[in-house]
């Protein structure tokens, strides 16, 4: 049986490398261990031609680089014809890592919210960002899993069919966003915070994380850590599966939604032009007769 290929990208100053001897070798073994045939690209855009032989792609956390209109487009087509993709972030999102990823994750329902995320817990009698996640939803991925350790790590909006993998527990969880002017990090809101996601996207699939310490050999927060090795094998054994045919319709049908509703906010606006203008019209010839009787 062919193996798969994996393409992890290091044009764009992403911090996941693939050297069998720096923080991420652990992750490049899990790689080979599920045999996947491992490439990188160092110095050329992300084009189509460059993709037509990759069954998943992983964007590790770029830096200082930004992402072209034309690879944005080549990376959703990708992904829409059958390709799978990987999306790393870190705390500040595309604030403080100085990339646009979020122009390529908003095609797929995410969005790397500018934050970092912290607990209290009885692990942490002091507030920290390592977060102990022990609830999952209900979903292949995540199934089985009793605990995953995440280190500095921002939170994901949802919108558009993505769904949540790993979420943070409601009680003494706040975020905190970096204040520009004073250089320091200031509390926003206690609630729940989405840490992982996926979405479905026509024949393809894609995986949102906001840390990428959980790739790393770390010893309290990376891959050999409680139940990391296991999600991260489940994630890209799930992304390497054939997308189900019901879960294709879904994305057609929302996709025709989505459409049917741009077409009616268009229709409402032509009406809305409509009205204008016969109310114009209306008066304009209001104004003439009255010119005319004086």
């Amino acid at each position: 049986m062919q193996s798969k290929v994996i393409l992890i990208d290091l044009s764009h100053g992403e911090m996941l490398t693939t050297n069998v001897d720096d923080e991420f070798s652990d992750f490049v073994k899990l790689l080979k261990n599920l045999n996947l045939k491992i490439i990188k690209n160092e110095n050329k855009d992300l084009t189509r031609k460059l993709l037509e032989t990759v069954d998943v792609l992983v964007l590790g956390n770029p830096i200082d680089d930004y992402f072209s209109n034309i690879e944005i487009k080549d990376i959703v087509n990708y992904v829409r014809i059958g390709g799978n993709l990987i999306l790393v972030s870190e705390y500040g999102a595309d604030f403080l890592q100085k990339t646009n990823l979020n122009e390529l994750a908003a095609n797929f329902g995410f969005f790397f919210e500018k934050n970092l995320i912290k607990e209290q817990n009885s692990h942490n009698q002091n507030c920290s960002s390592i977060l102990h996640i022990q609830k999952f939803p209900s979903n292949e991925i995540v199934n089985g899993l009793r605990e995953v350790i995440i280190g500095g790590a921002c939170s994901l909006f949802l919108k558009k069919g993505a769904k949540p993998l790993l979420q943070t527990s409601e009680n003494n969880i706040w975020s905190e966003i970096y204040n520009n002017t004073s250089e320091e990090w200031t509390k926003d809101k206690e609630q729940q915070h989405t840490i992982a996601a996926y979405s479905i996207f026509g024949q393809g699939k894609v995986i949102a994380l906001g840390d990428i310490d959980i790739f790393s050999n770390d010893d309290n927060i990376g891959i050999n850590s409680l139940d990391n090795y296991k999600f991260l094998q489940n994630i890209m054994v799930w992304l390497t599966e054939l997308v189900k045919r019901p879960d294709v319709m879904s994305f057609i049908l929302d996709q025709m939604g989505e459409l049917q509703n741009g077409v009616k906010e268009i229709q409402n606006t032509i009406n809305n032009l409509i009205e204008t203008i016969s109310i114009l019209e209306r008066r304009i010839t209001f104004l003439e007769e009255k010119t005319k009787s004086k």
